[in-house]
């Protein structure tokens, strides 16, 4: 059985686009709000974590958006931890609407950090146990590597601010995917696909520099997107998407 957590959010207006649907960030965020409260109910929440020296850290989000929400819209959120691998833990997700229908789906990866020594340790027994039996997760677990784009052809897009932070005091991952996507020019093109791998962290005063990759085909375009933090150009996030 499936240790499954379910949770009802409404879109608001605040949470959508100019064509009155949410965002794909406002998505990750529902996914990110569940896991965390699922945690919570769990007792492996962060805050649990930080008493043994501990913490979460998301490795690799991969989302898929078949309908996108829209305002004032009621959906719920089914989420449930899987299986590990050693540091990894996954979690799977489900966004469905009023209807019962699957709108969106996503797995994610996390690692347990310790915090003296900013390394990944082996997940805790007690929470691997939570874990459901081996099996198919919402998307195929893909192992492919993202393509590091060239610092060269990045431009400055914001400096981080305190509203940036999470409990970490590092920018939170759903801003990362909020400057991924927010940067796209064509509106006409929605984000159905983002598979995004963080690979350091961001921090107050920061300086964040985006550089972008497309196809050339209009219809449906397939984008890598990197992101830079500072003058040194470090690489803190590399993202696959697809739009149509």
């Amino acid at each position: 059985m499936k240790n499954i957590y379910s949770t009802q959010f409404r879109v608001r207006s605040y949470e959508v686009d100019q064509h009155g649907e949410a965002s794909l960030s406002h998505i990750c965020n529902y996914f990110q709000e569940a896991a965390g409260l699922h945690a919570n109910d769990l007792n492996f929440d962060i805050s649990d974590l930080f008493k043994k020296g501990l913490t979460w850290i998301l490795y690799q989000l991969h989302v898929k958006v078949y309908q996108y929400p829209q305002r004032w819209d009621e959906i719920t959120v089914h989420t449930w931890p899987s299986a590990g691998e050693g540091i990894r833990a996954f979690r799977d997700y489900e966004l469905k609407n009023s209807d019962d229908k699957t709108i969106a789906v996503g797995l994610s990866q996390w690692m347990v950090l310790d915090l003296k020594t900013k390394r990944p340790v082996k997940i805790p027994d007690e929470i691997l146990k939570f874990g459901s039996h081996p099996g198919p997760h919402v998307l195929e677990n893909n192992r492919s590597t993202i393509e590091t784009l060239p610092d060269e052809d990045s431009r400055l897009i914001t400096r981080v601010g305190r509203q940036d932070l999470d409990m970490n005091n590092h920018v939170n991952n759903v801003k990362f995917i909020e400057w991924i996507t927010g940067h796209h020019q064509d509106s006409s093109l929605k984000c159905r696909e983002l598979k995004i791998q963080f690979m350091s962290e961001a921090k107050l005063g920061d300086k964040i520099f985006l550089a972008r990759s497309a196809d050339k085909n209009q219809d449906v375009q397939e984008i890598n997107h990197t992101l830079f933090r500072n003058d040194g150009k470090n690489v803190i996030a590399k993202s696959q998407s697809t739009w149509q």
